[in-house]
């Protein structure tokens, strides 16, 4: 094997491995306090700050006064603590109730 086809296959194999690490994931998460676009809107812009968020959707839930929110990242560990920190002051209002990851792979 060449010094040149070496290095090609090591590289390929790293890259493999970097793009398999980034696959992203879905946190779900139940929260309340959200009464208008603005405040969805706050909140997406928070959530969007936390690490590896590429993707924030909220829908109207299941209970009244509550949204589901879906946030998608490529980190593996992001926290309902993380979340209610992102929203700083605003976590008075914006209340989130369940923060977990979801079984299923982000699309």
């Amino acid at each position: 094997m060449t010094r040149h086809t070496f290095f090609l296959a090591l590289l390929a194999l790293f890259s493999a491995t970097a793009l398999a690490g980034d696959a992203p994931v879905n946190y779900l998460a139940e929260m309340s306090g959200m009464v208008c676009a603005g405040c969805k809107d706050h909140v997406t812009a928070s959530f969007t700050k936390l690490d590896g968020v590429s993707k924030v959707q909220i829908v109207p839930g299941d209970k009244p006064g509550t949204q589901k929110v879906t946030v998608t990242s490529t980190s593996t560990t992001l926290t309902k603590e993380q979340a209610v920190a992102a929203l700083g002051a605003s976590a008075t209002t914006y209340i989130v109730h369940e923060w977990k990851k979801s079984e299923q792979p982000a699309h």
